[in-house]
């Protein structure tokens, strides 16, 4: 038996059986770090040395105003992964808007004061999202890019570009040019022009079935992007990531998934149905049948 609080050999916390009632205590980040492949992967396959997706290096010069584009309120932090937003007054009291990716600054500008960055793949992998309406997405016009992490997919995101220079089912090598910046998307303005990049995993491969199927409100409908839907991908903190690799010691998933820090947990029923992941977590911690389950939510 594996209590909650304790880690095994994935990483972070587990499944539990506890007496007649069972809790599932596991991350949102969840599945990912429960598949028996990560186990038996080698070392050297469970890392990526992700690259920076523009030439902005100011987070390697420690100069993070310079890097981060703040939102109007001008705060650095707004432009960082995690709680960093508020719509209250200053000072503010709390930061309740969750940002699940960074927005990195643009360096270069022509004579109209439009961003000229180029906008890289920040690993080798094949485009599997191609966003050319920007009316639609509050991403603007986008590209995701999937990657292969210890045989686990991860997926990097690339938000509020001007122009895309990739294709669909694409094949590109870290480095190789995705777009250009741009502030495409709701809300934004030529001086705050920036790259909204995101390091993620998808939650469910079913997500557009689970909508039309279910159809759970206004918030998911309609779903203009089938799976890629921003409410099917789950974040992690690319900051440590990139520096990691900068250094030369790019992480494994399993230390990736670990240094997430946790925010708050969920008690719930044990869900009815079973997406891929809890069918995995599951089979893996001999964990069937229980009651309720712990979500650990991040950051």
């Amino acid at each position: 038996m594996i209590c909650p609080g304790k880690k095994n050999r994935y990483g972070r916390l587990s499944l539990a059986v506890l007496g007649r009632v069972g809790h599932a205590s596991v991350p949102l980040l969840l599945s990912f770090l429960l598949s028996a492949a990560l186990a038996q992967e080698k070392p050297a396959t469970n890392r990526i040395a992700w690259q920076l997706p523009t030439e902005n290096d100011g987070l390697f010069q420690d100069q993070k105003s310079r890097f981060f584009q703040p939102t109007i309120s001008r705060r650095p932090v707004s432009g960082m992964f995690g709680f960093v937003r508020t719509s209250e007054p200053e000072p503010p009291r709390l930061f309740e808007h969750f940002h699940k990716g960074i927005d990195i600054r643009a360096l270069h500008r022509d004579e109209r004061g439009e961003p000229t960055d180029v906008v890289r793949a920040s690993s080798d992998g094949e485009v599997v999202r191609v966003n050319l309406d920007e009316k639609i997405s509050d991403y603007g016009k986008q590209v995701i890019v999937r990657h292969l992490w210890a045989q686990q997919p991860v997926y990097t995101i690339y938000g509020h570009l001007s122009s895309i220079e990739v294709q669909l089912g694409q094949k590109v090598k870290a480095g190789d040019p995705l777009g250009v910046m741009g502030w495409t998307g709701p809300g934004l303005s030529r001086d705050r022009a920036h790259l909204h990049f995101e390091i993620a995993f998808q939650i469910n491969g079913k997500f557009a079935e689970w909508v039309e199927a279910t159809k759970p409100g206004r918030l998911w409908e309609p779903n203009r992007h089938g799976e890629w839907n921003g409410l099917n991908l789950m974040g992690v903190d690319p900051v440590p990531l990139l520096e990691a690799s900068h250094q030369g010691k790019p992480m494994s998933l399993q230390e990736c998934l670990h240094s997430q820090p946790g925010g708050f947990v969920v008690e719930m029923p044990a869900p009815g149905g079973r997406a891929e992941w809890m069918l995995r977590a599951e089979a893996v911690e001999n964990c069937t049948g229980n009651d309720t389950w712990q979500v650990e939510m991040t950051p």
